[in-house]
């Protein structure tokens, strides 16, 4: 397949059903724009904690901090995107 340019892209994007095109856009977010923590850098974060505590965390405290990574993530994100649609550095 050749490769393709932006404009080439949003007719093809113009052209799917919303459920192809929804795909598509989940495509493209995770495999080039998606940079939430990967699983080493959340097992090198526990075991960082851990060595802190002196202690191994709870199945609780493991599902606090994973909401904890998401939630941010979101966060950042929305604050990023909207600090870039203003131009503000």
């Amino acid at each position: 397949m050749t490769k393709m340019n932006a404009e080439q892209m949003a007719d093809l994007m113009n052209n799917m059903e919303n459920g192809e095109r929804m795909l598509f856009l989940e495509y493209l977010f995770h495999n080039h724009f998606d940079t939430r923590p990967t699983g080493n850098r959340i097992v090198a974060t526990t075991n960082y904690i851990e060595d802190q505590l002196d202690r191994e965390l709870t199945a609780e405290e493991l599902k606090v901090m994973k909401l904890t990574y998401d939630t941010a993530y979101g966060f950042g994100c929305k604050d990023g995107m909207d600090k870039a649609l203003k131009n503000d550095k």
